[in-house]
């Protein structure tokens, strides 16, 4: 068959003649007849109706058009396509390596990713999740929060409280060079409690302004131990920065914003979970000191009045999905 040849020097498009024996290709030109062994050839995978390209050892190679002579020349030469390219001439084995990858990629999003934050997490040195809790909380004063107007005595008060929830669980020991309570005031965000990984607690005046009893806002404030305690801060951080990691490397030059929206949307999927863990450990603590579960279900209840919506409300809300789920399931514990 005719060929189309190139030298690998220059643009020059040049004619060839091919023939095919047994393990041995045979070049035909004007200048002479030149052999090279099967060995030798690398032959490009089939890619719909374009030419096939056969590069020969001296980076030189030639453009073979589709079709029966090609296919008789690579018999008769003996070179066989790999089971990956006959596969893929296949559609219905095509549509099923595709329908795979997909299983593959949701099986990792949905149990791999959360199963190995949760074994990486404990082997994050201490003086990395410190340091990163103290940096966060910085940004937040600079950037949303306010001090405290909290009376001393009140902030007293809810200290006091605190430590008694700390005793309660020595599993918190490993924390006791930063667990301590912050208070804040925060009009933008409203009534809200949170974590940081290194298990520092920020109580904002709003929750404890709703009003809200003693008892719930302890209840609050246990289910923000539920997050110290399993680690979840770190774990959604880790989450979110592998899915910003992937989506950025996939996304090449796209702006990072894509990225910071794809771990936003890890994060809120990975945080019912997380809750519902919190939850549980916020059940068994109240229990074991004495207080009744059903004071964090009627603070979930006055923090979803105070923020006009239950399910898809800003602030605390919007990172504690399923909330009147979970309103009902505490309001019914003893």
């Amino acid at each position: 068959m005719q060929a189309t040849y190139f030298d690998g020097r220059s643009s020059r498009r040049q004619t060839r003649h091919l023939l095919a024996e047994p393990g041995c290709l045979i070049l035909r030109s004007q200048e002479g007849e030149r052999r090279i062994s099967l060995a030798q050839l690398h032959i490009s995978e089939p890619q719909g109706s374009a030419p096939r390209v056969l590069r020969l050892p001296d980076d030189s190679y030639c453009e073979l058009p589709q079709g029966w002579e090609l296919d008789a020349l690579l018999e008769r030469l003996g070179h066989q396509n790999s089971p990956v390219v006959q596969l893929q001439a296949r559609w219905h084995w095509s549509l099923a390596t595709l329908f795979g990858v997909i299983l593959l990629l949701v099986a990792a999003y949905q149990w791999g990713l959360p199963w190995g934050a949760r074994a990486l997490a404990p082997m994050i040195p201490d003086g990395a999740v410190q340091q990163l809790s103290r940096q966060t909380l910085q940004a937040l004063d600079q950037n949303l929060l306010q001090p405290s107007q909290l009376a001393a005595h009140r902030q007293n008060e809810l200290r006091a409280g605190f430590q008694t929830l700390l005793a309660a669980d020595p599993q918190l020991a490993k924390y006791n060079a930063s667990l301590q309570l912050h208070f804040r005031r925060a009009p933008k965000i409203g009534p809200n409690a949170f974590a940081l990984p290194d298990g520092q607690v920020v109580l904002l005046d709003e929750l404890v302004d709703m009003p809200a009893s003693d008892a719930e806002v302890l209840a609050v404030l246990t289910h923000e131990l539920g997050h110290v305690r399993h680690q979840h801060g770190l774990r959604q951080l880790i989450q979110s920065s592998v899915v910003a990691a992937v989506t950025a490397a996939y996304l090449g030059d796209l702006s990072s914003l894509t990225a910071g929206l794809a771990s936003l949307a890890v994060t809120a999927s990975y945080s019912r979970d997380m809750e519902r863990e919190a939850d549980s450990y916020a059940i068994d603590a109240l229990r074991r000191q004495g207080r009744s579960p059903a004071a964090l279900g009627s603070a979930l209840e006055k923090l979803a009045k105070a923020h006009h919506e239950i399910d898809h409300a800003d602030g605390w809300l919007a990172s504690h999905p399923d909330t009147s789920e979970r309103i009902r399931h505490l309001n019914s514990l003893p």
